[in-house]
């Protein structure tokens, strides 16, 4: 009972990680689609994650990694779960509202099209994407070309990484081995990453996806083992690891080197592990503001895109400029992402998804 109370308290730390990623992504990096005219809002704040908001997908998939495999890993090595069950749970999780914010972007970028002649940020509006993107593989798979709700890229990469993941436990059916294969599958994907490959499946988005994803895996045995070792001494460690390496890439970045491989390598992983392993922080990441953002983290992660054409619809419409610059501005779009992703989650979400699931036959659970 103790530690399944122990391991409830970690996940409302991770669900306060997601909340805040996705934030950064919707509000600091993607905020600059406006392009500011006089700079962005809270710019001194927050320039780090104007910077390097990108890198959340990175968190994102290294999150999903962990949560898949303290979820799921027992069950599929055990074959308590069959590849049909495992596979329909994350299409009804993943799937339903990636077609509700696809077909919002469809809408509101034809309103942009009748104004404009072209599309809000993302081109390549046509028929054959359209496809890509219902088939769940737009990006990644066959090229690297933005369009649509083009924030959802990772959420089809993720998808990928579900079925690696789901068949390397099911062939290898031991636990410890499973760790050895994703821990090399993680260099792959960094292999990847380096060379700037771009190819069909073998691109810089899938070696993110799948470097990120197989390092947390690997980060859950730290977390199932921790009662074998001094886990908050680590922890202290690796909070002091993600907060220097904050404080170099802010003030330092001359030695920072290649960004994108210290944040994978270290800061990330850091991160993760500090937040499972030192209570304080998990309780403090675990507050209610910030685990009800978790729980909302993928509507304000693919709706945010939606309203930011709706917001463009409207300055077009009324052909008075916004100022995106303005603090005020920014607030309301802040306010517009978190009540859209509230709307879907408490008022269309349960009704809408299981007419989904009964369209493509899915078992509602």
């Amino acid at each position: 009972m103790q530690a399944k109370k122990q391991q409830s308290q970690h996940l409302y730390g991770i669900d306060g990680l997601k909340g805040i990623g996705a934030c950064i992504v919707a509000f600091a990096w993607h905020y600059q689609h406006f392009k500011p005219q006089n700079g962005s809002p809270f710019y001194d704040l927050i320039t780090f994650s104007y910077k390097y908001g990108w890198c959340m997908v990175e968190l994102f998939f290294m999150l999903s990694g962990f949560g898949m495999m303290i979820g799921y890993g027992d069950r599929i090595i055990s074959s308590k779960i069959n590849f049909k069950e495992f596979i329909s749970k994350r299409i009804k999780k993943l799937y339903p509202i990636f077609l509700f914010g696809t077909v919002l972007t469809i809408i509101l970028e034809i309103i942009h099209l009748n104004y404009t002649d072209k599309t809000f940020i993302y081109g390549n509006f046509n028929l054959q994407h359209l496809f890509m993107n219902l088939l769940f593989i737009q990006d990644g798979y066959i090229g690297i070309e933005w369009s649509l709700d083009s924030p959802s890229w990772c959420i089809s990469i993720c998808f990928f990484c579900y079925i690696l993941f789901y068949f390397i436990l099911y062939k290898l059916k031991d636990e410890t081995k499973a760790y050895y294969a994703f821990g090399a599958l993680s260099i792959v994907g960094l292999a990847v990453i380096a060379s700037k490959i771009n190819m069909p499946l073998i691109n810089i988005l899938i070696g993110r996806g799948v470097a990120c994803f197989s390092i947390g895996v690997v980060l859950s045995c730290i977390y199932k083992n921790r009662s074998k070792f001094r886990s908050q001494k680590l922890g202290y460690m690796c909070l002091f690891v993600a907060a220097a390496s904050y404080v170099i890439i802010r003030f330092y970045p001359k030695y920072t080197g290649n960004f994108q491989m210290t944040f994978i390598l270290g800061m990330a992983p850091a991160i993760v592990l500090c937040t499972v392993l030192l209570p304080w922080v998990n309780k403090c990441l675990g507050l209610l503001p910030l685990r009800y953002l978790g729980q909302i983290s993928i509507g304000i992660y693919l709706l945010h895109f939606p309203v930011q054409c709706f917001l463009r619809d409207v300055e077009l419409i009324r052909d008075v400029p916004f100022n995106y610059s303005g603090r005020k501005m920014w607030l309301l779009y802040v306010v517009l992402v978190i009540v859209s992703a509230s709307i879907y989650r408490f008022l269309i979400q349960k009704w809408y998804e299981k007419m989904v699931c009964d369209c493509f036959k899915l078992k509602k659970k």
